[in-house]
């Protein structure tokens, strides 16, 4: 809470730059989690930056290749890397910025689908591709609702329509099954199949217009179809354990 507090003060301050701000959020993220003042400078530049978001991905995970990083994203120390990459980890799961989002808070689908795709070249080149994909996937699935109510945004969904990659879609499912966090609940499936009422219902309202999109919440719906059916096993097989 003081972390947060104080960081709050400095934000805008004169001689306090944005590239500070992040500095300062990125140093102290663990204790930022769920704090009111978040890591807004840090994502936004994130957010900004494709080769900043592929040096994080760098940082995370080994090449799929042989090949060999820039120097300047190498760190030979052991505990130093093992530091840096649990940081790494907690900036994106609280990153919520959306790639493209102007100044008025507005996703714009153009500035998100190039940013996409810069990363996405950065991830090919420096052989990180399918698990940047997974990790952008889980990006997306944290964007917000159309004014319609119907889930991704428009914006969003025309991104993804764009690019269409199978390995986002998989990060998008998990995304979405992350999002959950913990929850109450009680005998059987039924909360489970509730949402996939939900995702279903949004997908048949995105079909014509986002076809890929659709086919993703699809699989979403289908996901907790699944889980659905095995909470109701779990169930009756507990009712005949009492019996």
């Amino acid at each position: 809470h003081d972390i947060s507090e104080a960081l709050d003060a400095l934000d805008g301050r004169a001689g306090v730059t944005v590239n500070d701000m992040a500095h300062m959020e990125f140093r102290f993220v663990g204790a930022l989690d769920h704090s009111k003042h978040g890591i807004p400078n840090l994502e936004r530049q994130l957010a900004e930056s494709p080769l900043l978001y592929m040096q994080v991905m760098a940082l995370l995970w080994k090449r799929s290749d042989s090949g060999d990083d820039p120097s300047e994203w190498r760190i030979e120390d052991p505990e130093r890397r093992g530091s840096v990459a649990s940081a790494m980890h907690r900036v994106l799961d609280q990153m919520t910025r959306i790639p493209g989002t102007n100044a008025d808070g507005k996703i714009v689908a153009n500035d998100l689908t190039d940013w996409l795709t810069q990363v996405r070249a950065l991830a090919a080149q420096y052989a990180r591709a399918d698990i940047t994909d997974h990790c952008l996937g889980q990006l997306l699935a944290k964007a917000p609702p159309d004014s319609t109510g119907v889930w991704p945004c428009a914006a969003v969904c025309e991104a993804m329509e764009r690019i269409a990659s199978p390995e986002i879609a998989k990060g998008f499912l998990i995304g979405v099954h992350n999002s959950r966090g913990a929850q109450w609940r009680g005998e059987g499936g039924g909360q489970e199949r509730e949402l996939a009422a939900k995702y279903r219902a949004w997908s048949q309202q995105l079909a014509f217009e986002s076809p890929y999109v659709a086919s993703v919440l699809e699989k979403i719906a289908g996901s907790y179809d699944h889980e659905a059916e095995w909470h109701d096993s779990e169930a009756n097989v507990s009712k005949r354990l009492r019996h």
